[in-house]
């Protein structure tokens, strides 16, 4: 039975594999970097709610338009380990009063088009920002 499902989970990640190459033909990969202001405070539960409403449509826009691979929302908690000695801060990396709020993976003809995706993200009402970085492929092929 072990080996059965193991056969099956090889097949259907090669088959995702495949499939993906074969969508994103001609694309590349981007890492949408999505910042958050630590010290933002929104005027009102409403402001909160419309936020939300525009953070499923523009992730379920992208997931339509298949520029979709992957998105990640990282813990508000965590650790930063740092420098030669190692040094521990019981918090999550903050740089100029920004946290990374999500990380999204998208494909895209060229960085200007993935710059044209990611100005429509909805952290930017906030006063947050994307950062984007195109994707090196560091496993070979």
């Amino acid at each position: 039975m072990k080996k059965l499902t193991l056969i099956i989970a090889l097949l259907c990640f090669t088959s995702f594999a495949f499939g993906q190459q074969i969508v994103n033909a001609g694309k590349s990969q981007y890492l949408l970097i999505i910042r958050f202001k630590t010290d933002f405070k929104p005027t009102s539960d409403d402001v909160v709610k419309n936020n939300i409403k525009k953070w499923q449509e523009y992730m379920g826009g992208l997931a339509k338009s298949g520029s979709l691979i992957s998105g990640y929302r990282p813990a508000s908690d965590g650790l930063t380990i740092s420098g030669t000695e190692k040094s521990i801060k019981s918090t999550p990396y903050i740089s100029d009063g920004e946290q990374i709020s999500s990380v999204i993976i998208i494909t895209a003809e060229n960085t200007d088009a993935a710059k044209t995706i990611a100005d429509k993200c909805p952290v930017f009402e906030f006063g947050g920002s994307v950062e984007v970085r195109p994707v090196m492929n560091t496993a070979g092929q």
